[in-house]
């Protein structure tokens, strides 16, 4: 993760020396060596998946790349405030660091998150009214919603699922039910440390999770990043909010295209972009000044 960012931008060995200072872990050689299993830790993953995006992020801003507003899918939220003007880069992996501790520590056997593929939102949210113990955690895109819960609930609601004709059901490969109430003792784990970082006013709109609204106050945000932990993440809502803000077109920061693929679904007129190296940054450029 991050290699050729590493290799080539002394910016960027810059940043991760002071990040790991900052963090007192080893961050590059997680990245860079691995093994696969420790970076998949949430534990580990969430700083590593914010450096990079971070990383990213300070190559734009020296180069005069800046947003006209953000928002964050879950974790992107921290790198977005980052870039809203709101949160410094290094008091951020500090928080995501000890988010993702929180997470793992705190994450109950027997539960998890399931895909559902092909359902509306109001019926996946019906359906899961009627179980205990399984909520939506992630409104994706139009079609594709995340539940989490304990598994005998998403035992129960998935046939229920099935017979309201959801397409495909797919378990994810993650330690617990994230976004979801089973996550309180994260929640006030975490916020013990958010609660003694610096957060200053927002210089760009940022659209939120929580509600899908833009807000700028820290004593509004704080508490907001406190609560997506048990709470869902309103992408769709989240990026439509965004377009009747004027916003048209959207560069993804960080590893992977998931959130670029979402994008397309929810507003298939947006021009859309993403940035996971400096190959995909130049590329950006290069098409933005064409």
């Amino acid at each position: 993760m991050a290699r050729e960012l590493l290799d080539g931008e002394e910016e960027a060995r810059r940043f991760l020396s002071q990040a790991e200072d900052r963090l007192g872990r080893p961050l590059g050689r997680l990245m860079l060596e691995g093994p696969p299993a420790a970076l998949q830790a949430t534990e580990n993953a969430q700083p590593a998946i914010v450096f990079h995006s971070l990383a990213l992020l300070q190559q734009l801003t020296r180069r005069g790349v800046t947003p006209s507003a953000v928002a964050g899918h879950s974790l992107g939220e921290f790198p977005a405030l980052v870039a809203a003007g709101g949160l410094q880069a290094l008091d951020a992996l500090q928080a995501v660091q000890a988010r993702g501790a929180a997470m793992a520590a705190a994450a109950p056997g027997g539960s998890g998150m399931l895909a559902v593929l092909g359902l509306a939102d109001e019926v996946v949210d019906r359906i899961c009214a009627e179980v205990d113990g399984v909520v939506p955690a992630n409104y994706n895109a139009p079609g594709q919603v995340v539940i989490s819960g304990a598994d005998p609930a998403l035992d129960i609601v998935s046939p229920r699922l099935q017979q309201a004709g959801a397409r495909r059901l797919v378990r994810l490969p993650v330690s617990g039910a994230f976004h979801s109430p089973l996550m309180a003792e994260a929640a006030r784990v975490f916020d013990r440390t958010w609660r003694q970082i610096p957060l200053t006013g927002l210089r760009v709109p940022q659209v939120f999770n929580a509600d899908a609204e833009v807000h700028a106050d820290p004593d509004e945000v704080r508490p907001l990043m406190v609560g997506q932990l048990t709470g869902p993440v309103r992408w769709t809502q989240s990026v439509r909010k965004l377009a009747t803000l004027g916003i048209d077109t959207f560069v993804e920061i960080g590893p992977g295209k998931t959130l670029t693929g979402l994008v397309k679904k929810i507003l298939p007129g947006a021009v859309l972009h993403n940035i996971e190296d400096m190959t995909s940054l130049d590329a950006f450029l290069k098409a933005s000044h064409a």
